[in-house]
């Protein structure tokens, strides 16, 4: 059922090589990497977190008195894989940043954007970063190839991922996709063969077409539908002044946590206490970016990002926060999961649209052991 083009090799570090990975491998992720298409290409450069400034001996009160020099808690560097590049789709790291949370943990933190050639999922497995954010899919289909990585948090609990079209072309809704022309990125097609395959619809159905993250291809007429995010492409568009049309995901019933932290397995028993510190300061970074959008994204416009448009980064910000911030994580606190959305979406990819070939348990791929000890996080 499903392309040649969903079919990917990662080469995990010096501990280990393993030529994996099927096509979802990369799917989800490669529709977070969608997220800014209409923006900036992602910077070369990492971002650092500001380093604590160095301690200041007290001066002697006598000659006989020792000097004794204030305790500091000792910084731990640490790097994130980002999906994407540099904007408010990660505003919550980029203000606890700001704001000193990861300081307070004695967390250096190094953040790194998506690269085309080393995607999140790979840059973890081969040690090059310590976290990193990818979707539920993406990270199932990676365990079921046997790369150890496992999801200990989720940001999004609703991915704001889409396929997105002119109005003027006459599209109501996936019903209407036989015949036309579906724009994708490269690592996205086993999650757009996906979507078809749910909603009764064959790849011989539509015309698939590899296209970058810019949306010129559906402007210019040489796709009549592209796959996005409704807080991304969406937004630029009809600020663009264009009529656009689209459907998210999760409404035709390809519901996944989306922007999942994840770690190796060995990293999650080996360093949990610094993983824990990690939420906790991102938890509270969220938790200062949704109570304070305005502020957040002019500073991710301003330091952190490169061609951004401040409107849209402030509108997207906004229009992410009902996807991060539920009645679930107001219960529970934010970057929480239910286990019960990992089982559902297992269901998906091994029933439905037989990316798996054989039942995972969802223990392997997720587990609860950090959240448990951060607690409740947000109101």
């Amino acid at each position: 059922m499903f392309g040649k083009a969903s079919k990917l090799t990662v080469v995990v570090g010096s501990s280990g090589r393993r030529s994996l990975l099927r096509a979802g491998f990369g799917s989800l992720a490669a529709l977070s990497l969608a997220s800014c298409g209409s923006e900036a290409p992602a910077p070369a450069q990492a971002t650092k977190a500001p380093a604590a400034p160095p301690s200041t001996a007290a001066a002697a009160p006598t000659a006989a008195a020792p000097t004794v020099a204030p305790t500091a808690k000792p910084s731990v560097p640490l790097s994130l894989r980002l999906s994407w590049i540099k904007n408010t789709e990660f505003a919550g790291v980029f203000a606890a940043i700001e704001k000193g949370f990861y300081k307070d943990e004695g967390i250096d933190l190094t953040v790194n954007p998506s690269a085309q050639n080393l995607p999140e999922i790979q840059a973890v497995a081969g040690k090059t970063d310590t976290i990193g954010l990818s979707g539920g899919a993406s990270l199932m289909l990676a365990r079921a190839q046997g790369v150890p990585v496992k999801a200990f948090g989720a940001v999004f609990q609703k991915g704001p991922g889409c396929f997105l079209w002119q109005k003027k072309s006459g599209i109501n809704g996936i019903a209407d996709f036989k015949g036309k022309k579906i724009g994708h990125q490269q690592t996205a097609r086993a999650s757009t063969e996906a979507m078809l395959s749910i909603n009764n619809l064959k790849v011989e159905d539509v015309t698939l077409v590899p296209v970058g993250f810019d949306v010129q291809p559906l402007l210019t007429g040489q796709v009549d539908i592209l796959t996005g995010l409704v807080t991304n492409q969406v937004i630029s568009l009809e600020g663009a002044g264009e009529s656009i049309g689209y459907v998210p995901y999760s409404d035709l019933g390809f519901g996944f946590y989306w922007n999942t932290p994840f770690a190796l397995d060995e990293t999650i028993s080996q360093k949990k206490d610094l993983l824990i510190a990690w939420t906790r300061a991102t938890a509270r970074g969220w938790d200062y970016a949704i109570r304070n959008p305005d502020e957040t994204a002019k500073v991710v416009v301003e330091k952190y990002g490169e061609g951004l448009k401040l409107d849209n980064q402030v509108l997207e910000l906004k229009r992410e926060t009902p996807l991060i911030q539920t009645d679930f994580t107001k219960q529970k606190g934010l970057l929480w999961m239910d286990r019960a959305v990992w089982q559902s979406g297992h269901d998906i990819l091994l029933n439905r649209t037989k990316q798996l070939e054989k039942a995972l348990n969802p223990d392997d791929v997720m587990t609860l052991d950090i959240l448990d000890k951060v607690g409740k996080i947000g109101a």
